[in-house]
């Protein structure tokens, strides 16, 4: 299984939109910046097809650490949000 990292879909964008690298950057960091300025504002992203993204709170939580001084012992962990990802029917019918 290989790892397809950021410059890797940019040069896959650019050549879909049959422009430079740099404009294919441009495009994709556009995306990237839309959907995290969404989520920022608590919205939900949906692309259709591919998968939806929305911020879900976490509540507090009591865990024991496996590693460090307090192994052992029960440390809290605070209430916090996170970014979840479901992913959408074709995107689902393409990992199978």
């Amino acid at each position: 299984m290989a790892t397809l990292r950021k410059s890797d879909l940019t040069a896959r964008v650019a050549s879909k939109l049959g422009g430079s690298r740099a404009q294919g950057e441009s495009a994709l960091n556009a995306v990237l910046d839309s959907i995290q300025e969404a989520l920022a504002a608590n919205n939900r992203v949906v692309l259709t097809g591919f998968g939806s993204f929305e911020v879900r709170q976490v509540k507090a939580r009591r865990v024991r650490p496996i590693r460090g001084g307090q192994a052992g012992s029960l440390i809290t962990v605070p209430a916090h949000k996170r970014v979840g990802f479901t992913a959408g029917a074709n995107l689902s019918a393409a990992a199978q």
